[in-house]
C-alpha cells in the first residue's frame, strides 16, 4: 500500500484507448547493445569518482545504474529466455510496464513499456495505473500479471474497476495485453501452484464493489489461468475472518519454498497449503488442498509496537517471507519476517519484524477472537531510525524485501536500501544502505522494493526509476540459489 509519494505523481488525461496491442520497442531486436549510464537513458547525476549520485549516502554498496521507461515503479520481477541466452527485467508502476534487457546486469537495457495510456478501459479518466504492487510472472508461459487497483485511472476503492491485465511477453520487445480480467480485488497478484491459478487480493473496503458490506477490507479472490486467454474468476473468497474473526485487508500473498502461501494483511499473517494433503487443523481432519480450498497451516499477528492496539496499521503485516530454514537456536522453519507499513513520521514508520510460529499450527489464528485473541511471540524488530545513513524527515516506512542466505535487503521508502544481517534473529543488525536524498539535478529516491537477482541488487523507486547495486559486504548465511520475492513454485 503507498498512498502519499504515489498519490503525489502527476497525474495526465488522455482520451481512453483500447486495450494494447505491441508496446513501443526500444533497443533493437534480438541484438540490443545496452547504452552507457548516462541522462540520455534516464541515469542520475553521477560524481566522476565515484559514479555515485551525488547526493547518495552509501556504505558497503557499489552503485552501477539508474534506468527509467515509465513512471513510479512499485514491483519488478525477472524472467529467463533460454533463446536469448539471458534474462529480461519487467517493472510495473502508475506509468505501466517497462521491459529491459540484462544482456548486460550491471546496465539494463530498455525494450519496450506498455503505457498506462494504453492501458485504459473504457469510462478511465486518467492516465494512472494504480500501481501494480508484488508483479507476479509466469517465468514457463512468458506471462506477467498486472494488478489494476480500483484507484488507477481516476476511479476509488467504491467506484473504480480492479481486476489483472495478463501480458504476453514472448517477444519481449513486443509484449502483448491478451486480455484484462475483471476481478473483484486488484492491489497485488500471485501465481499459485505453478502459474495454475492467480490469487488477487486487496484494498481496503470501503465500499469496494464486490464486496460484502460487512467486511473491512478485501479478501483473496481466486482466478484460474490455466487457460491464460480466457480466466475464470471463481465466485469465493478466500482467507475470511482473518483478523480475530473479521474479514479485514488481504494486501499480498508470498509463497515460500515448500509451497505454502503465506497471506499478509491487517491482523496478521498466516500460511496454506495450495496442493496436496494435509492435516487440515481448522477442520480436523486430512484433506487434500487447492488453490480454491486451501489448508491452514500456522500464523497470526504479534503484538504490535503501541501496546493498545487501536491504529490500523499496529496489525497491518504488509509482506512476508517464511524462513524454512533452521537459524541460531531456532527451529527449522519456525521463523516468519514480517514488514509492518505504517506511513508515519520517520520516529514511528512502519519496521522490520521477526515472529515465531511456535503455538500457532493448530489453527490458533483462525480461532481468534477480541476476546480471546492470538498472537505470535515478536523474536526481532529493526528500524532505520536514530541509525546510521539514515533521514530524520520524509516517508520512511518498510516496505518490499527479499532475502539473501541471512541477509535482508528492504526498500524503506524515503529511507532507502537497507541491508540487514539476522544471523542473530533477536538483533538484526544493519550491514549496508544506499540512500538517495534530493539534491541539485538529482531526484530524492522513494524506494518501494528491493531484488537480488545474480547476485545484484534490483531496486524499484517511486521516483528515480529503477536502481541496480552491488551488496559489498559479507554475506552471512549460505546463499540462496532459488531466490524467492512473491512465488517460488513458479
Amino acid at each position: 500500500m503507498k498512498s502519499l509519494v504515489a498519490g503525489a505523481v502527476a497525474l495526465a488525461a488522455a482520451a481512453a484507448l483500447q486495450l494494447p496491442g505491441a508496446g513501443a520497442a526500444f533497443a533493437d531486436d534480438p541484438s540490443d547493445s545496452p547504452p552507457s549510464s548516462d541522462s540520455a537513458h534516464g541515469g542520475p547525476v553521477l560524481d566522476d569518482v565515484h559514479n555515485v549520485p551525488t547526493t547518495a549516502v552509501a556504505k558497503n554498496v557499489t552503485f552501477l545504474d539508474n534506468v527509467k521507461g515509465v513512471s513510479g515503479y512499485s514491483g519488478l520481477n525477472f524472467i529467463h529466455y533460454d533463446k536469448y541466452g539471458y534474462d529480461f527485467m519487467f517493472a510495473n508502476g502508475t506509468g505501466g510496464l517497462a521491459v529491459w534487457s540484462l544482456k548486460d546486469p550491471e546496465h539494463p537495457a530498455l525494450v519496450s513499456t506498455i503505457t498506462a495510456a494504453q492501458l485504459r478501459l473504457p469510462g478511465d479518466t486518467q492516465d494512472r495505473f494504480w500501481e501494480g504492487e508484488n508483479m507476479t510472472v509466469d517465468a514457463k508461459r512468458k506471462l506477467v500479471f498486472l494488478s489494476r487497483d480500483p484507484r488507477g485511472f481516476g476511479g476509488t476503492v467504491s467506484t473504480g474497476q480492479s481486476g489483472v491485465y495478463i501480458v504476453d511477453v514472448k517477444n519481449p520487445w513486443k509484449p502483448e495485453t491478451v486480455v484484462f480480467q475483471p476481478i473483484a480485488a486488484g492491489h497485488t497478484s500471485t501465481c499459485i501452484n505453478d502459474c495454475s491459478y492467480l490469487w488477487t487480493v486487496g484494498p481496503a473496503n470501503t465500499g469496494t464493489p464486490g464486496q460484502d458490506p460487512s467486511w473491512k477490507g478485501v479478501p483473496i479472490r481466486v482466478t484460474d489461468i490455466r487457460d491464460h486467454k480466457h480466466p475464470v474468476t471463481l465466485d469465493k473468497a478466500l482467507d475470511l475472518g482473518r483478523f480475530d474473526g473479521v474479514t479485514d485487508y488481504v494486501h499480498s500473498v508470498d509463497v515460500d519454498k515448500n509451497g505454502i502461501a503465506w497471506v499478509s494483511g491487517e491482523g496478521g499473517v498466516r500460511g496454506y497449503w495450495t496442493k496436496g494433503r494435509h492435516y487440515d487443523p481448522v477442520q480436523k481432519r486430512d484433506r487434500v488442498a487447492t488453490a480454491y480450498d486451501p489448508v491452514p497451516y500456522a500464523g497470526g499477528t504479534v503484538v504490535p509496537t503501541n501496546p493498545e492496539g487501536t491504529e490500523f496499521f499496529d496489525f497491518f503485516d504488509h509482506n512476508a517471507y517464511h524462513n524454512t530454514e533452521k537459524l541460531g537456536s531456532f527451529d527449522k522453519g519456525e521463523l516468519l519476517y514480517i514488514t509492518n507499513e505504517n506511513i508515519t513520521t520517520c520516529s514511528q514508520a512502519g519496521e522490520f519484524k521477526i515472529a515465531s510460529l511456535k503455538g500457532s499450527y493448530d489453527g490458533e489464528a483462525w480461532r481468534s477472537t477480541p476476546e480471546k485473541p492470538f498472537r505470535l511471540k515478536l523474536i526481532g524488530r529493526w528500524s532505520p531510525w536514530g541509525k546510521e545513513g539514515s533521514a530524520t524527515t520524509g516517508s520512511c516506512s518498510a516496505h518490499w524485501f527479499t532475502v539473501n542466505g541471512n541477509i535482508v535487503v528492504q526498500a524503506w521508502y524515503g529511507q532507502g536500501t537497507r541491508f540487514l544481517d539476522v544471523s542473530d534473529p533477536t538483533n538484526p543488525t544493519q550491514v549496508g544502505y544506499f540512500r538517495v536524498p534530493a539534491g541539485e539535478g538529482v531526484t530524492g529516491g522513494s524506494a518501494s522494493a528491493t531484488y537480488w537477482h545474480n547476485g545484484l541488487i534490483y531496486v524499484a523507486d517511486y521516483n528515480r526509476g529503477v536502481d541496480v547495486l552491488r551488496f559489498d559486504g559479507k554475506l552471512a548465511g549460505k546463499p540462496d540459489d532459488k531466490i524467492c520475492w512473491n512465488s517460488c513454485d513458479k
